[in-house]
């Protein structure tokens, strides 16, 4: 009798812990782009330079995806994105920040320094490794996380945009958290 109620609850408590991840806990995204871009995105965080800016939060940036993914943009709100930057002329590559998907922004003109065919989104920024914000002009200055301690932990880079399992999303977190302290 005890056994059976036990099993009930257990199996109850289990299913109602499954629902409420499928529900609460958003889905992570790995996206990548050239320091030129990334610096770009961050002046104008910072300076509401251009006018898809204009009376968004001081924390909301514009990032891109190239036009072969764009189909990701209809399912990205409110899911979490982490940047990795690419090796650039001054610095190695590595995870740059990490923030949240605000809805597609609309562009009237050519945005980024590099590459032509993006398609844009605002992007809620939450964390990003020294010096990203601090000096967005300077990527000399960018103290990211490198490309080995993403594969130690298991993350490899793959072309385009990547869907993050729950565990590496908190691994690449507590990367760059672990760089501020």
């Amino acid at each position: 009798m005890y056994w059976g109620l036990w099993l009930l609850i257990f199996f109850v408590d289990n299913l109602l812990n499954s629902y409420l991840d499928t529900i609460l806990v958003t889905e992570s995204f790995l996206f990548k782009g050239s320091p030129e871009n990334l610096s770009w995105s961050i002046v104008d965080m910072k300076r509401h330079v251009s006018k898809a800016l204009h009376g968004k939060p001081d924390n909301w940036m514009i990032w891109g995806v190239n036009e072969r993914f764009k189909w990701i943009l209809k399912r990205l709100e409110g899911d979490e994105v982490f940047v990795y930057v690419t090796k650039g002329s001054d610095i190695d590559g590595g995870l740059a920040l990490y923030g949240v998907a605000r809805g597609v922004a609309t562009l009237g003109e050519k945005y980024w320094p590099k590459g032509e065919s993006w398609a844009a989104f605002y992007l809620e920024v939450k964390g990003a490794a020294p010096g990203v914000l601090e000096y967005p002009e300077d990527p000399k200055q960018w103290k990211l996380v490198p490309k080995g301690k993403l594969r130690e932990a298991g993350i490899l880079l793959l072309p385009g945009p990547q869907k993050l399992k729950l565990e590496q999303a908190m691994v690449l977190k507590k990367m760059l958290t672990s760089l501020l302290t």
